[in-house]
């Protein structure tokens, strides 16, 4: 599912991330059906593959893949698996790659239909309103209306257009709630760790200061939007649809 080039290889910077996704989906992956949907290369896949538990890497293109594992080929939307196949899936970093809104909505509709009762989706994409765009390392690019981001992609060097589909926070949280009915917003945890495990002592310390109220303030701004859903049971938390 990562057709247009973005993979992110660095061994170091996924290994990181790979920790980072099990402490935020309750550290414990041993025997879990766990699809790592968009592998990429397939550091995430080995990872938990190496912690217990039962992986399969999908993408639709093998070019970048480098894992231990057999990687699943995806053409389409609809996924090659049964209904209640997985506990876990991980959707890091994919969701902006696999096409408009539709076409999103259409993949977490299918990431429902494989997820087993009370499994769990585990999501980060790109907010659009980060001020820098991660892939293309313009500034507010994922803001800016369709005909003008391939504009400024063209103009700057970068490609030939913009071919992401980072969201906001608010417009996430909607397409979540449509399949899911527990929805929740990680993202702040998931900095928190990073400034834990992945910042210098001066800068964790400084960060460490900062009231949690004012972080709530952020959370529409964080670069980074990560959500845990769960496919039944329970009652997802209510946060503001501000964007």
């Amino acid at each position: 599912m990562t057709t247009n080039g973005h993979v992110i290889a660095d061994q170091h910077s996924r290994v990181m991330k790979a920790r980072k996704i099990e402490a935020l989906i309750g550290g414990r992956v041993d025997s879990l059906d766990l699809l790592d949907l968009g592998a990429g290369s397939g550091v995430l896949s080995d990872y938990f593959h190496a912690r217990g538990a039962k992986v399969i890497p999908a993408d639709r293109d093998d070019g970048a893949y480098r894992g231990a594992l057999a990687l699943t080929l995806i053409e389409g939307e609809i996924l090659p698996f049964g209904d209640a196949r997985f506990d876990v899936v991980i959707f890091n970093h994919v969701i902006e790659h696999v096409g408009d809104i539709m076409t999103q909505q259409t993949i977490l509709a299918e990431i429902r239909r494989i997820l087993k009762p009370k499994g769990l989706l585990y999501l980060a994409v790109p907010n659009k309103w980060a001020l820098i765009e991660p892939h293309f390392r313009l500034p507010l690019l994922g803001a800016m209306p369709r005909k003008l981001a391939n504009i400024v992609v063209r103009t700057t060097g970068k490609g030939l257009n913009y071919d992401c589909y980072p969201l906001s926070r608010s417009t996430l949280l909607t397409m979540l709630r449509r399949e899911f009915p527990v929805v929740n917003d990680r993202s702040q945890d998931a900095a928190a760790w990073v400034i834990e495990h992945e910042m210098g002592g001066a800068m964790r310390a400084v960060l460490k200061f900062v009231p949690r109220v004012l972080l709530n303030c952020l959370r529409p701004a964080y670069p980074t939007l990560i959500m845990l859903c769960q496919s039944g049971g329970g009652k997802g938390a209510k946060y503001s649809d501000d964007d």
